[in-house]
C-alpha cells in the first residue's frame, strides 16, 4: 500500500508510547496549514497512524489517494474521503521543539 521508495526513515519508539497499538505504524509530519488545531495538531508535528485500527467516528485517520489523480497522495480527516482509502487511525502525536 505504501511504496517503499516513499519511506524516508525507520525509527524505534519505546513500547510505553504505543500501548494497545499494532506494530504496523506509519508516521507523517503535519504540513499544509493548521487545519486540525481543534484536535491539538499544528504544522510540523509528527502524526502516528496505526494501520490496523479502523475508522472511528470523531477520530482522525489518514487516507491514501486511490484515484490516481493530481490530488494529494495522503490526507488526514475525521470523515471518509471520496477517492481515498483508509490507511490507519491516529494513535499518537508528537510535537518537537528546537532547543
Amino acid at each position: 500500500m505504501i511504496d517503499e521508495k516513499e519511506v524516508t526513515a525507520y525509527v524505534t519508539i519505546p513500547d510505553c508510547f504505543l500501548q494497545g497499538c499494532s506494530e504496523d505504524i506509519v508516521i507523517f509530519r503535519a504540513d499544509g496549514g493548521n487545519h486540525f488545531t481543534d484536535y491539538g495538531i499544528y504544522e510540523g508535528m509528527f502524526l502516528f497512524f496505526d494501520r490496523k485500527k479502523r475508522f472511528k467516528k470523531g477520530r482522525l485517520s489518514c487516507y491514501i489517494n486511490t484515484a490516481g489523480d493530481d490530488r494529494p497522495k495522503y490526507r488526514v480527516s475525521d470523515k471518509n474521503i471520496d477517492g481515498y482509502k483508509h490507511l490507519g487511525r491516529l494513535v499518537l502525536t508528537l510535537r518537537n521543539y528546537e532547543v
